[in-house]
């Protein structure tokens, strides 16, 4: 077993040790909290790999007024809420701030396992993609304190190094570490779009919408949506691209080549380069409108 503890916060003490005697049982390390207070000191020691599992109401708050201080906090940790209350407004308030699910306490029993386990398989699958050289050395951690920071918010990044410093990697981080995790990552290389592809490549197209296009395709805005959008190499990109770029993110909308109407989006932007961008506007081969979006 990893090393994974499941902060389990319920005030019913008798469901609070159901839980988790059931959790222990699958080999779980567990940690109980009564309340709201007792949660937040357990969450000022907690590590990222810790999952919170917790009831909506409680004595003195509820589990959204914990999840919602979480995130300003900048704790990422994946969080539970369970039930006995089916309130459909909370739940959708719960997952915009990035709740992992919402289970009914008539279903723990049968969900909550299932739910941990794949939550632990897609960590898995995101640490292989990060490298392993000097995760503990210091320039390492400076970086990971500022994707703590940075992860909890929209706002875009970007992501400034040399080829092979692990940029993509980086951005994984910042979505795994963010309310967007369980959506879409899509990796874009500006590098190969030409100023011809490009409008297709992003937005999509209709079917017929230019000789060859026998079917709609859907474009890398729609792939991402709810997730995030990974511009690698964003200085690549021709200047007319650049230009429809800055006006879909102004304006949060895009429309597919060959389409009547535009559509909204709701992606997070995380761009990276290993240009010298100041010098790229100087030069006029980027947009400083576009850079400034970006940065």
């Amino acid at each position: 077993m990893d090393k994974t503890t499941i902060i389990v916060v319920e005030d019913n003490i008798v469901y609070c040790e159901f839980v988790c005697n059931m959790l222990a049982r699958e080999g779980y390390r567990t940690v109980k909290a009564y309340h709201l207070s007792t949660a937040k000191k357990h969450l000022q020691q907690a590590t990222d790999n810790d999952i919170v599992v917790a009831d909506l109401r409680l004595p003195d708050g509820n589990g959204i007024d914990l999840l919602r201080w979480m995130r300003k906090e900048g704790k990422m940790q994946p969080f539970i809420i369970m039930t006995d209350y089916v309130e459909v407004n909370t739940a959708v308030e719960s997952m915009k701030l990035g709740s992992i699910d919402y289970i009914p306490k008539q279903l723990v029993e049968d969900k909550l396992v299932p739910l941990i386990r794949s939550i632990l398989k897609e960590r898995q699958a995101g640490q292989r993609r990060m490298p392993v050289f000097a995760r503990d050395g210091s320039a390492f951690q400076k970086i990971m304190h500022r994707i703590r920071l940075v992860a909890a918010t929209d706002m875009s990044v970007m992501i400034f190094g040399e080829n092979g410093t692990g940029k993509e990697h980086i951005a994984h981080h910042l979505h795994d570490k963010s309310k967007r995790a369980v959506k879409p990552f899509v990796a874009v290389d500006c590098g190969s779009l030409t100023k011809e592809l490009a409008p297709s490549a992003f937005f999509g197209h209709v079917k017929g919408a230019f000789t060859g296009a026998d079917c709609a395709k859907k474009g890398y805005f729609h792939e991402a949506e709810g997730g995030t959008l990974f511009l690698d190499e964003v200085g690549n990109l021709a200047l007319e691209t650049q230009q429809m770029l800055l006006r879909a993110i102004q304006e949060r909308r895009y429309r597919p080549v060959g389409d009547k109407a535009d559509r909204s989006f709701n992606v997070r932007i995380i761009a990276a380069t290993n240009e010298d961008l100041e010098a790229a506007v100087s030069e006029k081969r980027f947009r400083q409108d576009l850079l400034y979006r970006l940065h």
